[in-house]
């Protein structure tokens, strides 16, 4: 896969033997633990590797770099997994670093590729999953069209205390709101 997809402000590259050292770093990173990883500690190097082809050979379907077109910056990454053509559905992770959260990259970022998900792969629906104590994201979530659609009840185990998996879910007949959105950013 050689190609990119883009807006005014990010750039979503595929990933590629280039990332790994950036990825590693993100893996490690105590908030993608804490939000966007069902693994609970650290891995070295050789652990992430093995890892991160495991997760290919399982169930990870693609993955992109999230870069800011201002300086070129790798600011996050954003993949999907468990994509099911038969049924229609695939699931979505995003990560943005600290320090550009809260700035609209991951909204950007995730409306480009839903955009890219629902036409190129013919979808009905996206999911994602994310823990009740990430507030930030369900509420990014929310605003983007995302609605509820289950809950895992105590699902996470997370410094001691048991929290829901809440599963979101847009549905292909979202399309026109987030073409909307993608356009006014150019």
């Amino acid at each position: 896969m050689n190609y990119s997809l883009e807006t005014r402000h990010i750039r979503l590259h595929p990933l590629t033997d280039n990332n790994a050292a950036v990825l590693f770093e993100w893996r490690n990173d105590q908030q993608f633990l804490q939000n966007c990883s069902s693994r609970k500690s650290a891995a070295n190097c050789s652990e992430f590797v093995k890892e991160l082809k495991r997760d290919f050979e399982r169930d990870r379907h693609l993955q992109f770099m999230i870069e800011r077109k201002s300086d070129s910056k790798l600011i996050g990454t954003i993949y999907s997994y468990n994509y099911k053509r038969a049924d229609g559905y695939a699931f979505i992770t995003t990560f943005i670093v600290n320090g550009f959260r809260k700035r609209g990259y991951g909204a950007e970022a995730d409306a480009l590729f839903l955009m890219h998900l629902f036409k190129k792969f013919k979808l009905f629906k996206i999911y994602m999953e994310m823990y009740e104590y990430n507030q930030d994201a369900i509420s990014a979530a929310l605003r983007g069209g995302f609605a509820e659609e289950g809950r895992f009840k105590k699902q996470r185990l997370f410094n001691g205390a048991r929290y829901d998996v809440v599963r979101y879910t847009m549905f292909r007949n979202s399309i026109p709101k987030i073409s909307e959105f993608l356009n006014k950013l150019g």
